[in-house]
C-alpha cells in the first residue's frame, strides 16, 4: 500500500467550519426518521466491536444499495466463511440494506468525516477491505484506510461532468483523497477517464461494466402492482416534472383511455406536487391517502417508498424523470430488465452510457420536452408489435450483460481472501 495522504488544510478548515451544522442536521435527520443510532453512530460513537474481519462495504443509499446487492450475494456464494458489514449514510438505505442482507450482516452508519469518529470507526470495526460503492470521496475516511493498512476499493465507480468543473480547490481535495485509492473499478470507459483526470493513478484504474446490469431479476423479489385500468408510468420524477407531463398529458387523447401513474423520486414532496396538480384535475387519486383509481381518475399520485419495480412492471411504457429538467436523469436499466420502453429527456448525463446503449440497438426513445414525450408516448402505444419489439430489444441488452457481478468479484479476489 502507498503512503497515507492526508487531507488539505481547505478541506480542513471546511469541515472544521461546518461541523456543529453537520452534527446538528444528522441528530435532525435521526429524531425525523425515529432512529437514535444513525446519530450516535455518524457523531462516531456506539460502534460494533468487531474482531473477524469483516469485509467492509459502503453504500450511500438506496441507489447503491440495490446496486451493491447481486455483488454481496454472489460474495457469500463464492465466500461463505468471509464476514461482511455494511454502511449507509442515509436512513432509506439503512432500511434498504436491513431488509435485503437480513440479520447476518450487520448494517452500521457510516460517520461524518470527523477525525475523532473515523478513528473510532477503524478502531471499532477491523476491516480487511473497504468497498466503496460509485462516487462517494471521503477525504479523512480514505486517509484512514491506508492509515490501517485496509485495502480501499471503489466499486462500479462513477463521475460525471460535473465533478470535473468542480473549482480547482475542490479538484485538488479529490485528488488527495483519491492517492489513497487502491483500486478503481469503473462502471464504464467514460467514467474510467474521469477518475484519471481528477487524479487517479491510471494503472489503478480498470473498466469492468455497470453492475446495475447484475440486479436480481424482478420476478424474484417485486410485487407487480396492477391498477384497475392501464397505465403510462412517470417514474423517479423531480420538481417540476410533474407539472410538465401532466399538463401535457391531460390535453391528450391519451388521458381518456389510459392511466397517468407518477412515482416521485422523492415521495415526501406529495405535498408540493399536489398544490401544482390539483389545479389541473379533479380527478387526482394519492396512494398513501388510499384512494381508489376509478373511471374517471386521470392522474394517480403513487407517492410510496419502494414500489417502482412494482410499477414498472405492469407499465405500458415508462417517461424516465430528471430528464426533462438538468438533474441528470435516473437510471434505466431497470426498466429495460423488465422488457420496458423507456423514454426520457435530453439530461441523461449521468447515465449517458445507459442511454447510448439502449438508444443505439434501439430499445429506447429520446424526446427534446414533455410535448414531445407524450406525442411519441401516444405513437407507441397505438403500434403494440412496435412496444413489443422495442422492449424485447431493452431485455435482451440486459440480459447480454450477465457475469457483470461475478467480473466485480474476480477483480476483487486479492482483497477478499
Amino acid at each position: 500500500m502507498s503512503t497515507a495522504v492526508k487531507a488539505g488544510w481547505p478541506y480542513r478548515a471546511l469541515v472544521t467550519t461546518l461541523a456543529p451544522l453537520l452534527a446538528w442536521h444528522s441528530i435532525a435527520q435521526a429524531r425525523q426518521a425515529g432512529d437514535e443510532r444513525m446519530a450516535r453512530q455518524k457523531l462516531g460513537k456506539d460502534f460494533p466491536q468487531r474482531r473477524d474481519r469483516p469485509v467492509w462495504i459502503h453504500m450511500a443509499s438506496v441507489g447503491e444499495v440495490n446496486a451493491a446487492y447481486p455483488l454481496v450475494i454472489e460474495m457469500r456464494q463464492r465466500y461463505p466463511d468471509v464476514p461482511i458489514i455494511v454502511t449507509t449514510f442515509t436512513p432509506t438505505g439503512a432500511a434498504t440494506a436491513v431488509k435485503k442482507f437480513g440479520p447476518e450482516i450487520e448494517h452500521v452508519y457510516l460517520p461524518l468525516d470527523f477525525n475523532k469518529g473515523v478513528k473510532a470507526f477503524f478502531q471499532q470495526l477491523k476491516p480487511r477491505c473497504a468497498l466503496i460503492m460509485e462516487t462517494e470521496i471521503w477525504p479523512r475516511l480514505f486517509y484512514h484506510c491506508t492509515l490501517n493498512r485496509v485495502p480501499l476499493v471503489i466499486v462500479n465507480g462513477r463521475l460525471s461532468q460535473r465533478t470535473l468543473n468542480k473549482p480547482a480547490w475542490v479538484r485538488s481535495i479529490y485528488k488527495k483523497a483519491l492517492r489513497n485509492v487502491d483500486q478503481v473499478l469503473a462502471r464504464s470507459a467514460t467514467d474510467a477517464r474521469h477518475f484519471v483526470d481528477l487524479g487517479a493513478e491510471a494503472k489503478n484504474v480498470q473498466v469492468i461494466d455497470n453492475i446495475k446490469f447484475a440486479a436480481v431479476a424482478p420476478t424474484k423479489e417485486t410485487t407487480i402492482i396492477g391498477l384497475p385500468r392501464p397505465y403510462v408510468l412517470a417514474a423517479s420524477t423531480h420538481d417540476d416534472e410533474e407539472l410538465q407531463i401532466s399538463r401535457v398529458w391531460l390535453a391528450s387523447e391519451l388521458s381518456q383511455t389510459y392511466l397517468l401513474v407518477i412515482v416521485p423520486r422523492h415521495p415526501k414532496r406529495k405535498t408540493a406536487i399536489l398544490q401544482q396538480l390539483q389545479p389541473l384535475t379533479a380527478h387526482l387519486a394519492v396512494r398513501s391517502d388510499n384512494d381508489a383509481v376509478t373511471e374517471d381518475t386521470q392522474i394517480y399520485l403513487a407517492d410510496s417508498f419502494g414500489e417502482l419495480p412494482g410499477f414498472i412492471a405492469a407499465a405500458e411504457l415508462v417517461c424516465m424523470g430528471g430528464s426533462l429538467i438538468p438533474r441528470g436523469g435516473q437510471n434505466v436499466i431497470e426498466v429495460a430488465r423488465q422488457g420496458k420502453v423507456a423514454l426520457f429527456g435530453p439530461h441523461m448525463n449521468n447515465f449517458a452510457d445507459e442511454r447510448d446503449l439502449l438508444l443505439k440497438v434501439q430499445a429506447a426513445v429520446e424526446v427534446t420536452d414533455a410535448k414531445e414525450l407524450i406525442k411519441k408516448t401516444t405513437e407507441l402505444l397505438s403500434n403494440p408489435e412496435q412496444l413489443k419489439t422495442m422492449g424485447q430489444r431493452a431485455q435482451q441488452l440486459v440480459h447480454s450483460k450477465t457475469g457483470v457481478a461475478q467480473r466485480y468479484l474476480d477483480a476483487l479476489a486479492p482483497y477478499l481472501a
